[in-house]
């Protein structure tokens, strides 16, 4: 379990995020050396700015988060197929791989669900309701 200082409020996707991030890094340390200075710190990158897009949703506009959230998704998609590749490439076991990926699957999951949240809030807050219309 991540344990944030009660002054800072992390969204459940970041927690989640951050707490996957961890297992990476237990598991980071027994890629085979070429394959950790390659796949490895390109995954970890990833890691990164999934992080990074993640907190800059979190505070953009309104109008922007969605776009935001779909460059999160395309990252997050890209770690799976790196994390796939490293699998295939007898980078990790097995078992860490089985471990990480229905982890960062479901943070899939959660990024693709705020996104309709966020094109959702976005375009009620753009629409005028008819209610709202008065007679000139």
């Amino acid at each position: 379990m991540l344990h944030a200082p009660s002054s800072l409020k992390l969204s459940g996707i970041a927690v989640k995020l951050l707490g996957v991030y961890k297992i990476w890094h237990t598991v980071a340390p027994h890629i085979p050396k070429m394959l950790r200075y390659s796949l490895g710190v390109r995954i970890d990158s990833l890691f990164a700015e999934i992080v990074e897009l993640t907190a800059s949703a979190q505070f953009s506009p309104e109008k922007e988060r969605g776009a935001i959230i779909g460059k999160a998704i395309a990252k997050n998609d890209l770690l799976k197929f790196m994390l796939y590749a490293l699998f295939e490439l007898n980078g990790i076991e097995e078992a860490h791989f089985i471990k990480l990926a229905p982890e960062i699957e479901e943070i899939g999951k959660m990024l693709y669900g705020w996104r309709r949240h966020a094109e959702k809030e976005s375009s009620s807050t753009n629409s005028i309701h008819p209610s709202k219309i008065r007679p000139i």
